[in-house]
């Protein structure tokens, strides 16, 4: 890869007597693009060097405590889950109970309502027999003193 780069550097700039870009900047592509993966190749070298450097055990020891520093958070979690879910279900129960209440109530006002209403029917219609009653005893009182007061109206009066 590299002497590719090289044979390309020198045909472009060999070639670059026609092109407007400047020597410079060309063989600082060429430099850009050769030392680049050189340098990207040392840098993950080092890394793997360094992780080949480390004791397996203590890389063991360290993913161990990783784990389980996961279970204990899954565990903390699930253990919040849980709690969350019975304040819910609790909840839940108290709405059901709440609206059973409701219903119950509702049923017994109803039935009120009805007595109420045939209460209110029995003594309207009490009321209106009450008031016919009367008016038909004035009607009968205004016939039995018309009658007498007429006839001695007519007596009197010659």
């Amino acid at each position: 890869m590299p002497l590719m780069l090289i044979v390309f550097a020198s045909v472009v700039i060999g070639w670059s007597g026609d092109w407007p870009v400047p020597r410079t900047i060309l063989f600082a592509l060429m430099l850009t693009f050769l030392v680049g993966p050189i340098a990207w190749r040392i840098h993950t070298g080092t890394q793997q060097i360094t992780h080949a450097a480390e004791d397996p055990g203590e890389a063991l020891r360290h993913r161990l405590i990783q784990v389980n520093t996961a279970f204990a958070e899954a565990a903390r979690l699930m253990d919040d889950l849980r709690r969350d879910l019975e304040a819910q279900q609790a909840a839940r129960e108290a709405l059901i109970s709440q609206t059973e209440e409701q219903q119950r109530l509702l049923a017994i006002d109803q039935e009120q309502a009805e007595k109420i209403r045939l209460i209110l029917v029995g003594e309207t219609k009490a009321t209106i027999r009450a008031e016919r009653r009367q008016q038909w005893m004035f009607f009968g009182l205004g016939v039995a003193v018309s009658i007498p007061i007429g006839v001695m109206i007519n007596i009197l009066v010659p």
